[in-house]
């Protein structure tokens, strides 16, 4: 939701008779930013505070964490997960990673033709020829 009050590029759904279409939309909305504006922050230091607690708990029984504690309850590092998820979000939209991500594309989309790959081949004889 911060993403799009911000106003910062993020596609979103339309559905038009039973289709489902993705769009790029870009549009800030002031109201919704400052309803939401530091919230993840707020939940960052939630989070925290029952990791804490969470470790607490395990040391004072003499409990050890179990994979199921992990994988399924965070294992007390709930807080890191949150952190480390918000910062992938907010890297998406940094000009230098949205660049490098253009380029991948541009790459990916390049159609060669059957005589470059062949040309360039790792098979070559030039390259096994000492």
């Amino acid at each position: 939701r911060e993403v799009a009050a911000r106003g910062l590029e993020h596609v979103e759904p339309s559905i038009h008779h039973d289709q489902v279409t993705f769009e790029r939309v870009a549009q800030p909305d002031d109201v919704e930013l400052g309803m939401i504006q530091g919230l993840v922050d707020r939940l960052i230091e939630a989070a925290e505070v029952l990791d804490k607690e969470f470790i607490e708990e395990k040391s004072q029984c003499d409990a050890k964490i179990t994979h199921s504690d992990i994988m399924h309850w965070g294992g007390g590092n709930v807080a890191g997960l949150i952190k480390d998820k918000a910062k992938d979000l907010g890297r998406e939209h940094d000009e230098q990673f949205r660049a490098r991500l253009e380029s991948f594309y541009e790459a990916a989309k390049r159609k060669h033709s059957k005589d470059e790959v062949d040309q360039d081949s790792w098979r070559s004889d030039d390259v096994w020829s000492p």
